[in-house]
């Protein structure tokens, strides 16, 4: 029978050196933190209530442990609907869109800059940003997207 000293999906960052652990595990508090839109002094106390625990020494014992809190990852994704993979990582997952998905965005944004021209939007800044503002607003609802990570 074979012992594992450390816990199979900690293999990765166990290979790095502690105080590169220490800043990832800090950045992804952080990113916990971003999705749920916490701001002040106090982010940390903010994130221990949002996510449940009973301490803010718990979110300090990840740092301190080296420990990805994997938990409460899954929590904030589950409250927010941001990326675990953004959560983790910090890179946004590639989106993979069906041809049909591609064709109504296309058909959307294409309505979008005639009738800008039609109205002469396109020849100022504001007009410009006020269409911009309006396509992404469509093309987030058309692919079901959400503004958070």
């Amino acid at each position: 029978m074979k012992i594992i000293d450390s816990r199979p999906e900690e293999h990765y960052i166990r290979k790095m050196d502690e105080e590169s652990q220490k800043d990832w595990i800090k950045e992804i508090i952080g990113r916990m933190c971003e999705a749920y839109e916490l701001e002040g002094r106090d982010v940390k106390g903010q994130l221990t209530k949002r996510l449940g625990l009973t301490s803010i020494s718990t979110i300090k014992s990840w740092v301190y442990n080296r420990r990805i809190p994997f938990h409460a990852m899954v929590t904030c994704q589950l409250d927010v609907k941001c990326s675990l993979d953004w959560l983790l990582t910090g890179k946004l997952p590639n989106l993979d869109i069906s041809k049909e998905a591609r064709q109504k965005v296309k058909e959307n944004l294409t309505e979008h800059l005639h009738n800008a021209h039609r109205y002469s939007l396109v020849s100022t800044s504001q007009g410009i940003d006020v269409t911009s503002e309006r396509m992404l607003d469509d093309v987030q609802a058309l692919l079901s997207l959400n503004t958070k990570p």
